[in-house]
């Protein structure tokens, strides 16, 4: 992999004048890009170290480290105005294009056209545009000329759109129950979504034969093994393919609140992605991870964490730039945030979350229902954190840190990202911070 700067910038954000300019509606572009039958998306090179920042900004991103102070000149990641920016920027450049033949999401763009040789001179015009931008793609991420492509986490194909089976496969995929007590879980995790579900009642009547009468019982089905009947059977397939269907899973609605719940197990990780609308929250999507034999021993408040952020960072595009609410049932984590000290992974996992604005909230576990039946009843392969990675490589661990350069003398746009609500009412507010020019070995500088 490559180095990641990991500043904490959460001081800076609480003081940070938000940027309030909009990101595209969701149901907007799958409006356009359903009229289209070809489709390119282009991915940025690091796409925020291509954006300046005004030299009365920089200084106000100066970080510490063993070899001295510095400070960025182009745009980090983790500053609250940094999606907003990004967004106003691409709009742009692109001009009046946008909404006829492409879009931007922040980061992404999308080309789409009715037929190839209308695709190929549209490719061409918004490559053009991207160049005078002096605006480089990581060349390797691109899709050109595809007649499906995936893009902020449906597949588009002919009109048609339909979720990305990766979103649902955390509970597609789960196995029938082999106890009482797991058929009594999922069932009491579809009923939280029955207002969606017609005939919810006579659908899982099957499945609710298996529901504890007292506690001993309870306790007893933990250990009582058995097979579902033909009835349960049928029950428990129909159930999961209306919770995986366009029923349940329709698309995401920028004008209702987002709500992420996640959940850990001795077994693994679950969560779901919903959306708070009048009838009850809406689930996206399924996530249902297995964790490794080092996870598996971590204190269970970082098993909880680690769920938070796996989560986070796979629904990336429908979380940032949008306010969210995040639940959990392990109380601690509510305080996680304010915690003076954390080990080097909790800490880089805090560092991450701070670039996502979100209401923390602590839930009782039997609300909690499908993250908890996810995460007891994982699919997806289990995936090494970055520091037990790290400790299979016999190399030195200390690393050459490269800081980017950047020449858009042809963009007019130098963004002020981080005003201050000290700044925005003092606008000659003088900067304290100091900074070291940084050389490289040709004597370029590197950071002013």
């Amino acid at each position: 992999g490559t180095t990641r700067f990991c500043v904490d910038y959460r001081r800076l954000n609480q003081i940070t004048t938000k940027d309030a300019f909009p990101l595209p509606r969701i149901d907007d572009i799958y409006d356009q890009l359903t009229k289209a039958a070809y489709f390119t998306k282009f991915d940025f090179k690091a796409g925020y170290f291509q954006v300046p920042l005004d030299k009365l900004d920089r200084p106000k991103t100066a970080f510490s480290t063993r070899d001295g102070h510095f400070q960025f000149k182009v745009l980090p990641q983790g500053l609250t105005n940094g999606p907003p920016t990004f967004q106003r920027i691409v709009n742009q450049i692109l001009g009046p294009n946008r909404w006829k033949h492409v879009l931007a999401y922040i980061d992404d763009i999308i080309i789409y056209s009715q037929n190839f040789n209308e695709h190929l001179k549209h490719i061409e015009e918004v490559c053009l545009l991207l160049q005078e931008a002096n605006f480089k793609l990581n060349v390797d991420k691109c899709e050109v000329a595809r007649a499906e492509i995936l893009f902020l986490g449906h597949l588009i194909k002919a009109g048609t759109i339909k979720p990305d089976p990766d979103n649902i496969r955390g509970l597609t995929e789960t196995r029938e129950p082999t106890s009482a007590e797991e058929a009594f879980r999922f069932v009491k995790a579809a009923e939280y979504y029955r207002k969606f579900i017609p005939k919810f009642s006579t659908i899982a009547a099957p499945l609710h034969k298996y529901s504890p009468a007292t506690v001993q019982q309870q306790k007893n089905n933990k250990k009582l093994k058995f097979e579902l009947s033909a009835e349960a059977r049928t029950a428990f397939h129909q159930l999961k393919k209306i919770l995986t269907t366009d029923l349940i899973l329709d698309l995401p609605d920028d004008t209702l609140t987002f709500k992420l719940q996640t959940d850990a197990s001795v077994d693994g990780i679950g969560a779901v992605l919903l959306q708070m609308t009048p009838n009850g929250d809406r689930p996206l999507a399924y996530m249902s991870k297995k964790l490794t034999r080092t996870q598996i021993n971590w204190p269970t408040i970082e098993q909880e964490c680690y769920a938070i952020v796996q989560a986070i960072e796979k629904w990336d595009k429908y979380l940032r730039g949008h306010e969210f609410i995040l639940e959990t049932d392990h109380e601690p984590l509510i305080h996680f945030a304010n915690k003076e000290q954390l080990n080097k992974r909790c800490e880089r996992w805090r560092l991450k979350l701070a670039e996502y604005r979100f209401k923390a909230k602590h839930i009782q576990g039997k609300k909690n229902n499908m993250a908890d039946y996810l995460s007891r009843s994982p699919v997806e392969a289990a995936e090494e954190d970055i520091e037990e990675r790290t400790q299979h490589t016999s190399t030195s661990t200390q690393t050459d840190l490269s800081f980017p350069t950047l020449d858009n003398s042809s963009i007019s746009l130098i963004i002020t990202t981080a005003v201050t609500r000290a700044q925005a009412k003092l606008q000659q507010q003088a900067m304290a911070t100091q900074s070291i020019t940084l050389m490289d070995e040709k004597g370029d500088e590197l950071i002013p």
